[in-house]
């Protein structure tokens, strides 16, 4: 029997076209009905196949006299089948799977029956959230097998995607439906799905962490995940987690990611020119993608030898809702106090989500996810009493308190040919320092809406507008003591709270606001070219002081053939005053104005045989008005002393928090791919790019411009469920700080780093493939390398301050069910 119609086309929460291809069998129903009397066992799977159990029940218990009709039995009919083009996959290909649908409609089980990998696994991981109409016979719910085809289609000009022939006939088994996965593309970015960020080492399985391997992203210290992006600076990254703005999303230091690998489905980097949704940045876009429910009970848990957390997800309501719930402690101050007695570190986060599912077209959800870091030192403190006798005593002083809360409801809703959403946020950040002489806390308040529609074959719009409103209170101290100072780079003796204007904090107390709307458009001009025009507008209000700017984005994407495509992406990008890195709850006015820039970039890609991707790609940003703390040090050090304008001290204070900085980067970047979701995988990524900042008559590269970044890696599977995987990265040195301003241009250099991860793991299954457990071992900078972060030279010798070795081991077990 064969396929025959095509049903309704929409596209997904995330941007996936999806169509659905029923059976029609009603031509010959009656024939079935006649041939049902001689084979009534026979005539109950011709349009799918009853579970055992089901079967069981329905079988009679004596035999008639003579042979009774049988029931018709309705199929299951799809309500959400969502799916993604699975990450590091390339070209076309079709899963047949066999679901097994209970009489909540949910998918219970899915096997797959035929289909190449990484296709097959995907699929039958996709289909356990997937959600039917449950199957009836005689009005009354029962479960079912069916089977379902899925065809992967890579991106591909609309009109030739759709296009589709159906499966072979059969018959005697159950009805084959068809699901098309198209992928819409989104050309000037990188993503990393979860099995991919499994696998690589030196990840430890963190979503976020795992950026730092792709081109174009420069760390401002090995282990540290920090970044600089094309060379843009920490600050001017912005990070989100589906569509919700977050300060950070790692813990103190070399700490592990914020959110449970489980909630993440994905992450997406957008070095420049990024979609017109995300505004109020600079620099690059980190986005994590909430993963889909899969309304299934099922969990997941890790223990580290400094950390352990969990997942579980149950559903309810008949499985019209679920509920998911992680979350993650750590006792690393167990840990440090055998090391260093007098030191107390500790991290903890959690996740929640609850979504309802209103109509087949309308649901709700509640989204809940929060970090803290916490770090005490016990010192010695000397007081002298009223007697004017001295004593001592140890006391506890708070190194670091700081932490994030988000509180998101957003309304969802789904037709055949778009998406809507709406959400109001509240969020809370906080920061304190120095035993409290630096205490910061801001209240959020945010609203977003955004629509997508598909007008025809050819064109896409969508459109959204957000708000942000931020209560800041921030308390510093008028004079922090000198060995506090660090911590609060900017902030010295000088420092006090009637100057605070000058350092950028105009008021303790502050209401900021960030609105903006939005608006683009995906035209698929030529089979091969498609065109990606979009504008953004934004109102910036910070206390008494306000500023408009205006994006306007463009991206184009031209495909010579099936394996050859070329991208291109200009945009203009505006953003508030920004630290030299996310910290909760610190945010300088606007009274230095706006920061901006202009980002352009083209890349080749060309699909490889034996699933290899290959893409290179060229770039050019120019900077103006960035608040650049690392680079304006080395800048204005050597201003100083050429000038004689060296304070009594001799040493050169550090530049104010809002001080700016002009300057550019322009690089090359290469990308090797073969997926690491394939049972052998492996990348290789190299930029080589060049960064400079200018401030008056100083001028030189960035603090941060490190020439050459490299990273090689891979993974294979060792059979018995064994698995190794091994990284290598290596980045040249940092410009040193010297005292001309002639040697600032052309600096010397610190030495380069390398260094070498691995992984290895493996699982025990006890029932394929959701039931296992397993060990991992995983260590970051195994050769022990110290990195010399910062160099100081004069005319006649260097002096580098080297930092490590930052060495990070983890033995884990885990475990899923």
């Amino acid at each position: 029997m064969g396929l025959a119609g095509a049903g309704m086309a929409f596209r997904g929460g995330v941007g996936w076209r999806l169509l659905f291809v029923r059976e029609r069998a009603w031509a010959w129903a009656s024939s079935l009905a006649v041939l049902a009397t001689a084979l009534p066992s026979w005539a109950q799977t011709a349009t799918m196949e009853e579970t055992p159990e089901e079967a069981a029940v329905s079988a009679p218990k004596q035999v008639p006299v003579a042979p009774a009709p049988v029931a018709r039995v309705t199929p299951p009919e799809p309500l959400l089948t969502d799916m993604v083009y699975p990450e590091g996959a390339r070209g076309e290909a079709s899963v047949e799977l066999l679901l097994t649908v209970n009489t909540d409609g949910a998918v219970i089980e899915a096997t797959v029956v035929s289909g190449p990998e990484p296709f097959s696994a995907h699929a039958a991981r996709s289909a356990l959230g997937w959600r039917f109409t449950p199957a009836l016979r005689e009005g009354k719910a029962v479960s079912a097998k069916i089977r379902f085809l899925a065809r992967f289609v890579p991106p591909a000009p609309a009109a030739a995607a759709v296009r589709s022939s159906p499966p072979a006939e059969r018959t005697a088994e159950p009805a084959v439906s068809e699901i098309v996965v198209l992928g819409e593309r989104e050309p000037m970015k990188h993503e990393l799905g979860r099995t991919e960020i499994s696998r690589l080492p030196g990840a430890f399985d963190d979503a976020f962490r795992a950026i730092e391997a792709l081109p174009g992203v420069t760390p401002v210290a090995s282990g540290l995940p920090y970044f600089y992006v094309r060379g843009a600076p920490p600050g001017n990254v912005g990070y989100f987690f589906d569509g919700i703005p977050v300060p950070f999303l790692y813990h103190f230091g070399a700490g592990p990611s914020v959110f449970h690998p489980a909630f993440v489905e994905r992450v997406d980097l957008y070095p420049g020119a990024y979609p017109v949704r995300y505004g109020r940045y600079a620099g690059a876009i980190v986005a994590g993608e909430l993963a889909e429910p899969k309304y299934r009970t099922h969990g997941e848990w890790k223990v580290r030898l400094v950390d352990s957390g969990a997942m579980v997800e149950v559903p309810f309501a008949g499985g019209r809702g679920t509920a998911m719930l992680a979350g993650r402690i750590s006792y690393t101050g167990l840990v440090f106090s055998l090391v260093s007695p007098k030191i107390f570190l500790a991290y903890g986060d959690y996740q929640g989500r609850v979504r309802y599912d209103l109509t087949s077209k309308d649901s709700i959800e509640l989204l809940a996810f929060g970090s803290s870091d916490y770090v005490t030192n016990k010192v010695m403190v000397e007081e002298m009493t009223e007697d004017f006798q001295l004593i001592s005593y140890e006391k506890t002083k708070t190194v670091l308190d700081v932490g994030f809360h988000r509180l998101d409801l957003r309304w969802n809703r789904r037709w055949a040919t778009g998406t809507a959403r709406t959400a109001l946020m509240l969020g809370r950040d906080y920061t304190g320092l120095a035993d409290g002489q630096v205490n910061v806390r801001t209240n959020l308040v945010g609203g977003r809406t955004e629509v997508r529609q598909q007008l025809n074959d050819v064109l896409r719009v969508s459109a959204g507008a957000d708000v942000l409103v931020e209560s800041l209170r921030q308390d510093i101290a008028e004079n922090p003591r000198s060995s506090d100072e660090d911590l609060v780079p900017g902030l010295g003796e000088d420092a006090k709270v009637r100057d605070l204007e000058k350092q950028g904090f105009e008021e303790r107390r502050r209401r900021d606001v960030s609105a903006g709307a939005f608006a683009d458009m995906a035209w698929q001009a030529t089979p091969a070219l498609r065109v990606t025009p979009g504008v953004r507008a934004d109102v910036f209000v910070s206390g008494k002081r306000s500023a408009v700017a205006v994006d306007p984005r463009v991206t184009a994407e031209y495909r010579f053939s099936k394996k050859v495509k070329v991208a291109h992406g200009l945009a203009l990008v505006h953003q508030g005053p920004s630290f030299v890195g996310a910290v909760p709850g610190l945010k300088p006015s606007l009274e230095g104005g706006l920061q901006s820039a202009v980002q352009s970039s083209s890349s080749l890609s060309y699909e490889l045989p034996a699933g290899f991707t290959s893409s290179v790609s060229v770039f050019q940003s120019f900077f103006s008005r960035m608040t650049d703390l690392l680079s304006l040090t080395r800048l204005k050090a050597a201003k100083n002393e050429t000038d004689g304008e060296l304070p009594p001290s001799g040493v050169t204070p550090p530049p104010a928090v809002d001080e700016r900085t002009n300057g550019g980067a322009q690089g090359v970047e290469l990308m090797l791919r073969r997926s690491l979701a394939r049972r052998v995988g492996g990348f290789l990524s190299y930029t080589l790019s060049r960064s400079w900042r200018s401030s008056g008559r100083a001028s030189g590269p960035s603090g941060s411009d490190r020439r050459h970044v490299l990273n090689v890696g891979g993974s294979v599977d060792l059979g018995r469920d064994w698995r190794f995987g091994g990284r290598v990265m290596v980045y040249s040195g940092v410009p040193s700080q010297v005292a001309y301003l002639q040697a600032a241009r052309n600096p010397p250099r610190t030495p380069p780093f390398w260094r070498l991860d691995f992984k290895l793991e493996k699982r025990w299954y006890l029932q394929r493939p959701h039931l296992w457990w397993g060990l991992s071992l995983e260590v970051l900078n195994t050769t022990l390398n110290k990195e010399t972060l910062r160099g100081s030279c004069n005319a006649y010798s260097c002096l580098d301050e080297t930092l490590g070795p930052i060495t990070v081991p983890s033995l884990a077990a885990e475990g899923a069910f």
